[in-house]
């Protein structure tokens, strides 16, 4: 559960640095970087700026979905995931990544 919470504590920090080094002027369409992607995501109004509660309903999100990664790698329930549970996990999702890379070269005009 530590591990966890340092996991989760690492990844607000990122993204909070990835926000303060993001420029106050919007970005047209299509033109994101690592850290401008997470800082338009913020931006919910799109005025280029991000208020606090804009930031704080971008961090709900991510810990939401960072919940349900856990539930999702979590098959017994018992509210931790043991080393097995995340190599199945990690494998699982590079299944899903081959699949998709495949149904893609199957279908070009997708």
């Amino acid at each position: 559960m530590r591990k966890y919470l340092l996991f989760t504590l690492c990844a607000l920090l990122a993204s909070y640095t990835a926000l303060a080094e993001s420029p106050s002027q919007p970005k047209a369409k299509g033109e994101h970087h690592r850290g401008h992607f997470m800082f338009d995501r913020m931006d919910t109004d799109n005025d280029g700026n991000i208020t606090m509660e804009e930031h704080e309903q971008g961090l709900e999100r991510m810990l939401a979905k960072r919940r349900a990664h856990f539930a999702t790698m979590d098959k017994d329930g018992n509210g931790l995931v043991s080393k097995a549970e995340a190599m199945a996990a990690k494998a699982e999702m590079k299944e899903r990544v081959q699949e998709k890379r495949q149904q893609k070269e199957n279908c070009p005009n997708q």
